[in-house]
């Protein structure tokens, strides 16, 4: 067998038959009763300008990049500003809360420190 043979029609070298990328094109292409062409590259091509035709005719895109909206949620420019209000007030509370919550910490830390003094000096002071 040549190396172009190989080549086309997507042969892995230790098994001899097609690779598994290429038994999906051509279940694929069978499926969409289409006659796989035996290369490959032009069976994939193939199979991609099929798929993405009809991805197109789903979507219903007039081929400009103009997507049929009455299958989608429409949000108005005025519901998308309120959105992000409302998140950044979450984040702002959010923040506020976290150095609410720093704050108590180091206070917790100030005062675990302080007793640990206090008791330092009392028990030398007792001379214990």
């Amino acid at each position: 067998m040549n190396i172009s043979g190989i080549n086309s029609i997507g042969m892995i070298s230790g098994g001899g038959g097609p690779d598994e990328e290429y038994r999906r094109i051509i279940a694929r292409l069978l499926e969409l009763g289409l006659t796989p062409s035996g290369n490959k590259a032009a069976d994939k091509a193939k199979l991609r300008e099929i798929e993405m035709q009809k991805l197109k005719t789903e979507l219903g895109t007039n081929g400009k990049g103009a997507v049929n909206k009455s299958k989608y949620v429409t949000i108005s420019s005025a519901e998308i500003d309120a959105l992000q209000e409302k998140l950044r007030a979450k984040v702002q509370e959010e923040s506020s809360q976290n150095k609410e919550i720093q704050e108590a910490a180091r206070n917790r830390t100030g005062a675990a420190q302080e007793a640990l003094l206090n008791r330092y000096f009392l028990t030398r002071k007792s001379g214990l």
